[in-house]
């Protein structure tokens, strides 16, 4: 009996064990999502340069910070994905239950958050790639109006809704 009991031991100590490491991964991609996008920016919300570019939001819904560098995204899988340099972690990681904003303005020049493509208004795809053949979040538009933003309500949610009042880099309400 003592045998048993030892192995019982061992076996729930091994359980726990892997348990807990597959709950403390910090690169679930699972938890991403593109959570709010602007794709015709006339005059909403400027980047750092002060131009009113077009912008994609990403949400990461665990508590622990993901960092996106060496991820794709694109807004098209026909044609060339943009890879989300890696060089500097501390610009690409999504903090927990955070946001991050990648601005769609063909200047990566501008530091890692700028996306070498430009998002059309008139309606197309978003793709976020952990790889170069991996989808972790995707959705298609149409047309959009100027100014107004679409995003998840609630953040994370399969409930697209128009905002007159954009929110990038806070919850939607």
């Amino acid at each position: 009996m003592p045998n048993r009991i030892k192995y019982v031991y061992i076996f729930l100590f091994l359980s726990i064990l892997v348990t807990s490491c597959e709950d403390n991964s910090s690169s679930d991609s699972g938890a991403l999502f593109i959570n709010e996008f602007l794709a015709s920016n006339d005059a909403c919300y400027p980047d750092e340069a002060g131009e009113y570019d077009d912008w994609v939001e990403l949400y990461n819904s665990s508590s622990d910070p993901i960092d996106v560098g060496g991820m794709y995204i694109a807004d098209n899988l026909e044609d060339e994905l943009y890879l989300i340099p890696n060089t500097d972690n501390s610009l690409t990681t999504v903090p927990g239950n955070g946001y991050l904003i990648l601005w769609f303005d063909k200047d990566e020049e501008q530091g890692p958050h700028h996306i070498g493509e430009k998002l059309s208004g008139d309606g197309e795809g978003i793709y976020l790639l952990s790889d170069s053949t991996t989808i972790v979040d995707s959705l298609s538009f149409d047309v959009q109006e100027t100014d107004v933003s679409m995003g998840r309500s609630p953040d994370g949610s399969n409930n697209w809704v128009n905002f007159t009042t954009p929110t990038p880099g806070a919850s939607n309400k």
